[in-house]
């Protein structure tokens, strides 16, 4: 048995702030969707003010508010509550975001420069799938039953 020491993967806190005019604050929002409650998180160096969700268009939009250029926002949302494709825009125009997918969320990265009041929307193709779980029980079960029903015909 080998045991080694090295360097922690941590930075003191200045370290981590030096550069930055303006570092970021993690916020969690609480999103209920059907009779589930969601928990979409942000860290953003700007005032994030509100999150709302639209379940028909599938839509998380989050308003901000920026006394400063250089904003960066990370978000994290689950797929549970929107997944699939997902489409970035601010103010209503479509804009080029890094979405990361992971096993359990996606982690949606955005850049921009404007100050004022902003309002980002992460539009999903899918949203709240119930019975995730069990579709590919129902989808084995199923083509069982086809089988069996074709093998019972020909007898």
């Amino acid at each position: 048995m080998c045991i080694s020491s090295g360097p922690a993967f941590a930075q003191q806190l200045h370290e981590l702030t030096q550069g930055l005019d303006h570092p970021g604050i993690r916020w969690d929002w609480q999103i209920n969707a059907g009779n589930y409650t969601f928990v979409v998180s942000t860290v953003s160096n700007y005032d994030m003010k509100n999150v709302t969700f639209n379940q028909i268009n599938k839509e998380l939009i989050f308003t901000g508010n920026s006394t400063h250029d250089g904003n960066i926002a990370e978000i994290e949302i689950p797929h549970n509550l929107i997944g699939g494709t997902l489409t970035v825009s601010q103010n209503q125009k479509q804009i080029p975001a890094i979405v990361i997918p992971g096993t359990n969320s996606s982690t949606i990265m955005l850049k921009f420069n404007q100050t004022g009041l902003s309002t980002t929307s992460v539009v999903g193709t899918t949203y709240l799938p119930e019975f995730s779980d069990i579709a590919p029980f129902v989808m084995v079960l199923s083509i069982v039953l086809v089988l069996f029903t074709t093998r019972l015909r020909k007898i």
